[in-house]
């Protein structure tokens, strides 16, 4: 719990920022977060422990009946119970870049891509290079000093060879995240047999060695992988203020006569175009046909998958491919749509789409497809 007033801040920041004066200079983040250049708690000369934020860390909660109570909440309010160790296992399922936190398991390489053909080829493409507008995994090492001066220039290739820093993190983010259509699916194992195809994919070598179909994938393994990019991310010192305007104490500008500016073009090369977006349908709701409004969610979010097909996913326009589906009552359609169904998330994976809204697409898909 932290207690602070406008006051404190300052004196704390500047505090904070007078001790990270005197810490090493490091240009890029480190893995090791006890490596870090500037630490995440300071104490000031009065003994009071400061946290990265500014705020003064308070004593820990007080323990009551197996009951935490704040010091700050009013009398005879109790909050919140003693979390055990089995909850606190639960939650902590992070990998550090570092490693730490990575489980126990192993696979091969050779197996890894089976596992990866069965389970993400079809998204990622069987090489990493990506499949309509799902993430290229592979390539691009060496392009991220490129600086295209025309749109027909080549421009950095970002990917998981050569944009990330760390690999670890992506042991956690497939592991819990992937495949779209059926998260925490994946083994710990599988996992590791995936992350081994990719860095393979690569050309990612470790200790000085290719990564073979035979290479056993497992926790020590990716703990001694550096990527190609590990330097390239500056270390970001959040007691290092982003600004250095004077703060206005009195006689402060009224926000009420200042005009907000809005960027009404924008150039960056990016699909569905800014301000064509998923929900910009809603703002001509009144005027907008159902048919439209299940064609821009189906450019926004069912593209990906019924254009081409993959996954098992019915073709827009392809009679013979929504057949089966014909075949079903409507009921059950909207049921799948929005329920999910086989290879299929809930909604196409937009969750915030209303449940009327994926009925409009579920219509405009099979009156295109007939």
């Amino acid at each position: 719990m932290y207690t602070f007033t406008r006051n404190t801040i300052l004196l704390v920041s500047s505090l904070a920022f007078a001790v990270s004066l005197n810490a090493q200079k490091l240009s890029y983040t480190p893995a090791n977060p006890d490596k870090y250049p500037y630490p995440s708690i300071t104490t000031s000369k009065q003994g009071k422990k400061i946290n990265i934020d500014g705020a003064i860390i308070q004593k820990q909660h007080v323990l009551v009946d197996e009951i935490y109570r704040s010091p700050f909440s009013g009398k005879n309010h109790h909050f919140g119970k003693r979390a055990s160790k089995a909850v606190l296992k639960a939650w902590n399922t992070d990998v550090r870049p570092d490693g730490k936190g990575l489980p126990s398991g192993k696979m091969s390489v050779e197996k890894g891509a089976q596992v990866y053909a069965a389970k993400c080829a079809s998204c990622h493409g069987d090489f990493g290079e990506g499949v309509d507008r799902f993430p290229v995994l592979s390539g691009g090492i060496g392009t991220l000093k490129l600086h295209p001066k025309t749109g027909g220039d080549p421009g950095p290739l970002k990917t998981l060879g050569s944009y990330a820093p760390y690999i670890t993190p992506f042991y956690w983010y497939i592991h819990t995240a992937m495949p779209l259509s059926a998260p925490r699916s994946l083994s710990n194992s599988e996992v590791y047999g995936i992350l081994g195809y990719i860095l393979q994919l690569n050309g990612i070598k470790v200790n000085g060695k290719d990564i073979e179909d035979s290479t056993i994938i497992d926790r020590k393994f990716i703990k001694a992988v550096h990527l190609p990019n590990e330097k390239g991310f500056e270390y970001n010192n959040l007691r290092k203020p982003d600004t250095h305007n004077t703060r206005c104490m009195k006689n402060c500008i009224d926000s009420s006569k200042m005009t907000v500016m809005h960027i009404k073009t924008d150039a960056t090369v990016v699909s569905p175009p800014f301000g064509e977006g998923r929900y910009s349908f809603k703002d001509n709701s009144k005027k907008a046909s159902k048919d439209s409004v299940g064609e821009t969610i189906y450019k926004n979010t069912c593209a990906g998958c019924h254009d081409s097909g993959i996954a098992g996913a019915p073709k827009l326009g392809n009679k013979a491919d929504w057949a089966h589906v014909r075949k079903e009552s409507l009921k059950d359609v909207f049921k799948h749509a929005i329920k999910g169904f086989e290879a299929m998330p809930p909604k196409g994976g937009d969750m915030k789409l209303k449940d009327e809204d994926v009925k409009s697409t579920v219509k405009y898909m099979m009156e295109k497809s007939k």
